[in-house]
């Protein structure tokens, strides 16, 4: 994740750190008072901040959303032992679907059309079910919550609400942040956002990881459920069958963010086209 670092050279993306957290946190503390599990998660219309924000400004979202969302415990009243794997979380909440549309749409500008809203979804479900499993495991692992509880309430909040907000959003904001030079390639040299052909490969194993985190939280819960009063296991506990394969799935989730990220400063290069000189002008600008 080496942009995630390199970007702290750049004053405009501190700013836009700074700007993320701070509409994260506004939209956050008002919805703390609906709650789904006491302490730990709420109703979120904010998901859709880190989402957009991720797809204009970068590695300055990721930074933003998981500084916002600490913020948001620290005034909101849930800040606590969660708050750890809060923070991991939402950071890989706003780089995934950030990286993932780099991965799936290249340079393509995510300029909310209604063409590009199943892209949307897609890359806003990776980066809603990667903050899901990394905080469900987290606070399993804790012994806080069980896994079933978080890892299927924070993916049907970031994923669902989340895409909606960005729909809703990014046309508007897209407009703004291009005239304004806020994009992140505005700011951010190419060979420091511009990923190589393994960053398919990353997106790939991310999507393991967070399938594999989601599988594990339905069936525990439907399980749960069906099987009710039987010696069933909790899901809380490092060693907790549940818990444990919802940690690999963190482990995918990792390694596929830092897959998808740039691993060089050497920018890929664009595929060479032959044109002849003797050509008119119009052949020369179609070729």
């Amino acid at each position: 994740m080496r942009d995630a670092i390199t970007m702290w050279r750049h004053t405009k993306m501190v700013v836009l750190v700074a700007l993320t957290g701070a509409a994260y946190v506004a939209i956050l503390l008002p919805f703390k008072i609906a709650t789904i599990v006491p302490g730990f998660t709420e109703i979120r219309p904010a998901s859709g901040i880190p989402i957009v924000c991720a797809l204009l400004f970068g590695p300055a979202a990721a930074w933003g959303s998981a500084f916002g969302n600490l913020v948001g415990d620290i005034f909101g009243g849930t800040f606590g032992p969660g708050s750890i794997p809060g923070f991991i979380g939402n950071f890989l909440f706003a780089y995934v679907p950030y990286r993932a549309w780099r991965a799936l749409r290249g340079s393509q500008p995510a300029d909310g059309s209604p063409r590009q809203l199943p892209w949307l979804a897609i890359c806003a479900a990776l980066g809603g079910t990667a903050c899901a499993v990394v905080i469900a495991f987290g606070v399993a692992a804790m012994q806080l919550v069980p896994y079933p509880v978080l890892g299927i309430a924070i993916t049907l909040n970031n994923s669902v609400i989340g895409t909606i907000v960005a729909a809703i959003l990014l046309p508007i904001l897209y407009p703004l942040a291009h005239s304004f030079g806020l994009l992140y390639q505005d700011i951010l040299d190419p060979g420091e956002y511009t990923a190589g052909r393994i960053a398919w490969t990353g997106m790939i194993i991310t999507a393991v990881g967070t399938g594999l985190g989601l599988v594990v939280a339905i069936s525990a819960g439907v399980a749960g459920r069906v099987m009710e009063g039987l010696a069933l296991s909790e899901g809380t506990g490092i060693l907790d069958p549940q818990v444990l394969v919802a940690g690999i799935g963190v482990v995918a989730i990792i390694i596929g963010s830092v897959l998808m990220s740039p691993l060089s400063t050497r920018v890929p290069t664009e595929p060479e086209v032959d044109i002849d000189p003797e050509a008119s002008p119009g052949e020369r600008e179609d070729a």
